[in-house]
């Protein structure tokens, strides 16, 4: 990810409409697993606009091999606990976390091999504990934010559901996510051809609110079933006991 996409995020987290709506992802879907008092992994937490809220439920650990991200997470979280590391090599013990989230990680250049990452995620999580990946979604959809952000993949839910239970755990749901993103994303990628810009240029308030809207009646359907597909996509898994 190119530098000044950190500093975009670090002042984007507050007022940027999808953070807002993906931590009411995130809380939703993750949020009714995580142990009161527990300990959790924000890995590739960046500056930790879509981890730090853990920090309500137990101790949060963060995660990133980007130093700038964590000076960053620091500025505004002085009481982090962080380390300067790769998700495919964690620095901790095997079962040291009773959560572990991973954001839009495994998609970058920098992860060779996305299968070991997951792999690594689980082996630091302990028995019973949540593993809540959440990457890109449409494989063939590259637009310019993806040049920014040095995206060399992305996946389907049922990519996420293989490399979870490739690693061992179980895969309990895997859906779609940002699903009515998906037409205006698609003729973006046609309008910005070969160009580089970052979305977070754009629309910081979702159209006058319009896509939290939109983001939160999705939000319900996620919470009665599994999405085919979307522009985002989200899996949750268990380490078995």
């Amino acid at each position: 990810m190119e530098r000044d996409e950190y500093r975009r995020i670090a002042g984007a987290e507050t007022s940027h409409w999808w953070y807002g709506t993906t931590r009411d992802l995130l809380r939703q879907v993750l949020g009714p697993r995580l142990r009161r008092g527990g300990t959790f992994l924000d890995a590739g937490c960046g500056p930790g606009a879509t981890g730090a809220w853990m920090a309500a439920h137990g101790r949060v650990v963060g995660v990133d091999y980007e130093p700038l991200a964590l000076e960053l997470y620091a500025e505004t979280r002085p009481e982090a606990t962080l380390a300067a590391a790769s998700v495919t090599a964690l620095p901790f013990a095997d079962g040291s976390f009773d959560a572990v989230l991973c954001v839009t990680v495994l998609y970058h250049e920098a992860v060779s091999d996305p299968a070991a990452a997951v792999a690594e995620l689980g082996r630091v999580l302990r028995p019973g504990g949540t593993l809540c990946l959440m990457e890109p979604g449409i494989r063939r959809l590259r637009r310019a934010h993806d040049r920014v952000t040095h995206t060399a993949r992305r996946f389907s839910r049922h990519d996420l559901h293989r490399l979870t239970t490739d690693a061992g755990l179980r895969c309990d749901r895997a859906t779609g996510a940002y699903l009515f993103l998906v037409p205006p994303a698609a003729a973006k990628a046609v309008v910005e051809h070969g160009r580089t810009d970052s979305d977070l240029d754009t629309s910081p308030g979702g159209m006058g609110g319009a896509l939290t809207r939109l983001a939160a009646a999705e939000r319900r359907l996620i919470g009665r079933r599994d999405l085919p597909t979307g522009l985002s996509v989200l899996a949750v898994a268990t380490r078995p006991d």
